[in-house]
């Protein structure tokens, strides 16, 4: 049988080149996956898997929450505030009357206002504060103030002063007592310009008369700053 296909092989040469090209090929074909299958690496638990990527579309933001109405009324509450919190007291019951009012009571009341006290002309420094029975008020606490009595004659200018054109002014403070006299003993000067004005002020004050301050419906004293003015006419 050997011998026949050698015969064969011999009678036929086109098919012993097809041959030897085949079997050229497949050793070739064979070499490669021989060095494919070398070269090749085989996975490993310690492999890092696959990761798989997902792209998602990011949901729209949700619409705004309507705003609070505006005109809903307050509710106050007297419930207990939060401890450090200042305590409150809101009324609830808010009276819309007014009070009555005694009209036929008097407008004013001595009783209502303090009252300004003089001290003893003859005290001792240093000693004790000792004041007489009659206090006096001021301006501001009585119903009508001390004015000067119509027709009395004020201050007469210094002659010597008058002579030599000085004008000038006297700021004194005194009490008028409930008689409408000036009480001396508590003359005192704010201001002068001249010691003879300042003279002349208080020998008018010793026969000047004034109307005596009210309050309610009878006659006090009361404290005085008058400004004597002394003027030339030229």
């Amino acid at each position: 049988m050997f011998s026949t296909l050698i015969e064969s092989r011999a009678k036929s040469p086109r098919r012993t080149a097809g041959s030897i090209a085949s079997v050229t090929l497949h050793a070739a074909v064979v070499g490669a996956l021989v060095a494919a299958t070398a070269n090749a690496t085989v996975r490993t638990e310690n492999d890092p898997a696959e990761t798989r990527v997902i792209f998602q579309t990011t949901p729209p933001a949700p619409p705004p929450p309507p705003a609070a109405p505006t005109n809903v009324p307050r509710v106050y509450t007297n419930s207990a505030p939060a401890l450090g919190a200042p305590s409150l007291n809101i009324p609830i019951d808010i009276p819309t009357g007014i009070p009555p009012v005694d009209l036929s009571r008097a407008v004013t009341n001595a009783d209502d206002f303090s009252k300004g006290i003089r001290g003893v002309g003859t005290g001792i420094p240093g000693g004790n504060q000792s004041a007489t029975n009659a206090d006096y008020y001021f301006e501001g606490q009585v119903e009508k103030p001390v004015m000067t009595l119509p027709g009395t004659a004020g201050p007469l200018f210094p002659e010597m002063l008058r002579s030599a054109g000085v004008m000038g002014q006297v700021l004194a403070e005194f009490v008028v007592d409930s008689t409408g006299r000036a009480e001396m003993g508590t003359f005192k000067v704010l201001k002068s310009d001249h010691e003879l004005f300042t003279s002349a002020v208080k020998q008018a004050l010793m026969r000047m008369r004034f109307l005596p301050a009210e309050v309610g419906d009878r006659k006090v004293a009361q404290l005085v700053q008058q400004t004597f003015q002394f003027t030339l006419n030229r």
